[in-house]
C-alpha cells in the first residue's frame, strides 16, 4: 500500500513537470498607446515542444486591427549543459478607438494541445503616447559607431504618432443631395517619406463617387498644426455626391506609410520603417431639397447647365433625314442626370438617340463637362414645321435656389419629296390637229385571198410558258427563303435559351476568380451574367434591359414580381460596385454571387422563350 502512494506521488510529480515543460505566454510592447499609435503583440512558446507550435488564432480581437505578422522567431540555447527553446509569433496591432481594453487570451496548438496565454490590458489615449522601456545598465565605455543601438537607445528612436498622422477632410461640411463634396486624404509629416500605400478604404454608402487624379510625385506644402512644422502631402482625392439625406459618414481607412525614421551613432544613414496610421470617421450634413420653388420638370439635377438644340438644316424634303442635336453642359454630376425627354413630334417619325458623354474635372476640382443626345427625325408632311421648345430644371446650389433653362423653338421648312409630285393631265392647250399619213384611206378588203400564217404565234410557243413559270417560281423560292430563316431564328433564339444558364453561371465563376485580385472586375463580370443571361432568355434588347423596361418585360414573360425585384436589385449592386465603390469584401461578393444564382434559378422556372 505504501508503495502504490509513493508511487502515484512521483508520477504526479512527472505529470506536472511535463505540463510546466511547455509555457505559452503574451506580451506587448506598450501597455498605454495612442490611438494613432502602433504596437507589437508577441505570443511566446517556450519548452522542448516549441518547435511544434502552430500560429495562434487571434479572432477575439475587438478593439484592435491586426497590421501586419505573424512575424515568426525562434531561438535556442545551451547554458551549462541544458538547453532551451522557443518560438515567438509577432504582430503588428493599431487601435480602433480610445478606453480601456483587455486582450483576451490567445489560444496556442502546441503539439496536438492548447493553450492559453493569459489577458493584457492597453490602455489607448488620444495623444501619441509610447512608454519608453526600462534602459538596460551598460558599462561605461568609450561608444562604439558601428554597434546596433536598440530602439530606447537610439538618439532619435521610434517616432510618436504625432511625427507622421493622415487626415481626411472635406471642402464643406453640409451639402445637398447631388451636390459635390471633395474628399482628400493627407499625410502630415515631419519624417522623409519614401513611400505610401492604402491599405483599407471601407465603401462610402449613400455616396456616388468619382475619383479625382492626384500628382504621382506631390510636392510637399509646410504647414503648422499645434505650433508644429509639418510637410503635408495630398495622396488621394474623391468626388463624393451623396444620394440620401441626413448625417452620412466617411469611414476610417487606413495606409502603410514607409518612412526613415531610425539614426545610427553620427545620426546619419535612416532606417525604413513601415508605419501604419488611420483617418479619423468624419461626418457630412446632408441637407433636403428644398420643396419651395421646385419646377414640376425637376429631376433631381444639381450644379449649373446650359442647354442648346440645333437641326442640322433648315429646309428638307419629305422622307429626307434630319438631325436634332441636344447638348447639356455645365458643372455637375452629369453622370446621375437621365436622358432628356423630347416634346411630341406627330409631323415626324423619331428615331432612337445616340448618346455621348465627356464628363471629365474642371478648374477647382469641379466634375463637369456635357452630354449630348443626337436624333434623326424625318419629317412627314410638308409646310413649315416647328419644333417645340425643350426645357431642363436643375438646384443650383451655389444661389439655394431652383433654375430653368429652354431651348428656343426650331423651324424647319418641309417641302414636298420628289416621289409625291402629282401627274399632269391632259388640256385643251396641249390637244394636236390630227396630220394625213398618206394620199388617201385605203379601201376595206373584204376576202382574205391565200393568207399563210408567216409563223407560230407567240401566245401558242413554249416561251410562254416558261415566262409565266419564272415569277411562280421566284416567288416559291422567296417564301421557302424566309421560311427557313425564320426557322433557323427560332432554332438560334431556342438554342440561346437553352445556354443561357449554364453561360451566366460560367460568367459568374469568372467573376468571382478576378474578383480575388480586382474587386470591380468582380461587379462588371457579375453584371455581364445577370444581364446576358436575361437577354439571352427571354430574348431582350439593351434598353429593355433597364429600369422599367426590364420590369415590364419580365411581368409579360409571367415572371413573378418578387422574382423580379431580386433581380433588378443584383443588378442595382453590380452597377454601384461598377460605378460608385467597389466593396473589396470577399463576403460580400459570395453573398453577390449566391444571389445571383438565386434568381436565375428562379427564373429558370418561368421557362423563358
Amino acid at each position: 500500500m505504501r508503495f502504490a502512494v509513493t508511487l502515484a506521488f512521483l508520477w504526479s510529480i512527472v505529470a506536472a513537470a511535463r505540463a510546466q515543460d511547455t509555457q505559452v505566454t503574451a506580451s506587448a510592447s506598450d501597455d498605454s498607446v495612442g490611438v494613432q499609435d502602433q504596437f507589437q503583440l508577441s505570443i511566446t512558446v517556450s519548452g522542448k515542444d516549441s518547435g511544434d507550435a502552430e500560429p495562434p488564432r487571434l479572432s477575439n480581437l475587438r478593439d484592435f486591427r491586426v497590421v501586419s505578422g505573424p512575424n515568426i522567431g525562434t531561438q535556442f540555447q545551451w547554458i551549462n549543459g541544458k538547453t532551451s527553446s522557443s518560438k515567438s509569433f509577432t504582430y503588428l496591432l493599431i487601435p480602433e478607438k480610445e478606453g480601456q481594453f483587455t486582450i483576451d487570451p490567445v489560444e496556442v496548438r502546441v503539439a496536438g494541445k492548447v493553450f492559453r496565454t493569459q489577458a493584457l490590458q492597453i490602455r489607448v489615449t488620444s495623444a501619441a503616447f509610447r512608454s519608453s522601456p526600462a534602459r538596460r545598465q551598460r558599462p561605461v565605455s568609450p561608444p562604439d559607431p558601428f554597434e546596433q543601438l536598440d530602439e530606447a537607445e537610439s538618439p532619435v528612436g521610434r517616432p510618436a504618432a504625432d511625427a507622421v498622422f493622415v487626415k481626411a477632410e472635406l471642402d464643406r461640411s453640409s451639402a445637398y443631395p447631388g451636390q459635390q463634396v471633395t474628399l482628400d486624404y493627407r499625410i502630415y509629416t515631419q519624417l522623409s517619406i519614401t513611400g505610401v500605400q492604402l491599405r483599407e478604404s471601407p465603401p462610402l454608402s449613400g455616396f456616388w463617387v468619382e475619383d479625382l487624379e492626384t500628382e504621382r510625385a506631390p510636392k510637399g506644402v509646410r504647414q503648422a498644426v499645434n505650433g508644429r512644422e509639418y510637410l503635408v502631402f495630398t495622396v488621394k482625392k474623391q468626388a463624393l455626391f451623396a444620394t440620401t439625406t441626413g448625417t452620412l459618414k466617411i469611414p476610417s481607412s487606413l495606409f502603410a506609410i514607409s518612412a526613415e525614421t531610425g539614426r545610427n551613432f553620427f545620426g546619419v544613414l535612416g532606417r525604413a520603417e513601415t508605419l501604419y496610421r488611420r483617418t479619423q470617421e468624419i461626418s457630412l450634413d446632408v441637407k433636403p431639397l428644398p420643396p419651395a420653388g421646385r419646377p414640376p420638370t425637376f429631376n433631381n439635377a444639381v450644379g449649373s447647365f446650359r442647354l442648346d438644340a440645333r437641326i442640322d438644316k433648315t429646309e428638307a424634303a419629305t422622307g429626307e433625314a434630319v438631325s436634332l442635336r441636344i447638348k447639356l453642359e455645365g458643372q455637375g454630376n452629369l453622370k446621375m442626370i437621365p436622358d432628356l425627354p423630347i416634346p411630341l413630334l406627330p409631323d415626324f417619325t423619331v428615331y432612337s438617340s445616340k448618346r455621348a458623354d465627356a464628363i471629365r474635372p474642371s478648374a477647382g476640382d469641379q466634375i463637369g463637362g456635357d452630354k449630348t443626345w443626337e436624333y434623326v427625325i424625318v419629317p412627314k408632311a410638308p409646310g413649315r414645321q416647328t419644333i417645340p421648345s425643350i426645357a431642363f430644371s436643375f438646384f443650383n446650389a451655389a444661389d439655394g435656389k431652383y433654375e430653368t433653362v429652354a431651348t428656343p423653338a426650331l423651324s424647319l421648312n418641309v417641302v414636298r419629296g420628289g416621289d409625291s409630285s402629282g401627274i399632269s393631265g391632259l388640256s385643251g392647250g396641249d390637244q394636236q390637229d390630227i396630220v394625213r399619213r398618206g394620199t388617201d384611206i385605203n379601201f376595206i378588203k373584204l376576202s382574205a385571198d391565200n393568207l399563210q400564217p408567216a409563223g407560230t404565234p407567240f401566245h401558242n410557243s413554249i416561251w410562254i410558258f416558261l415566262l409565266a413559270a419564272v415569277p411562280l417560281a421566284l416567288n416559291g423560292g422567296v417564301i421557302a427563303y424566309q421560311r427557313q430563316r425564320s426557322k433557323n431564328s427560332e432554332n438560334a433564339g431556342a438554342l440561346r435559351s437553352r445556354r443561357a444558364k449554364r453561360l451566366a453561371f460560367h460568367r459568374l465563376n469568372i467573376a468571382e476568380k478576378e474578383g480575388r485580385s480586382d474587386a470591380r472586375r468582380f461587379y462588371d463580370e457579375a453584371a455581364a451574367a445577370l444581364s446576358g443571361y436575361l437577354s439571352d432568355k427571354f430574348n431582350l434588347t439593351a434598353i429593355e434591359l433597364t429600369g422599367d423596361n426590364l420590369e415590364r418585360a419580365l411581368l409579360q414573360s409571367s415572371v413573378e414580381r418578387m422574382t423580379v425585384e431580386k433581380a433588378k436589385a443584383c443588378l442595382q449592386e453590380c452597377d454601384y460596385g461598377r460605378f460608385v465603390s467597389a466593396s473589396t469584401s470577399a463576403g460580400k461578393m459570395r453573398g453577390l454571387a449566391a444571389r445571383i444564382r438565386d434568381s436565375i434559378e428562379a427564373l429558370e422556372k418561368t421557362g423563358g422563350l
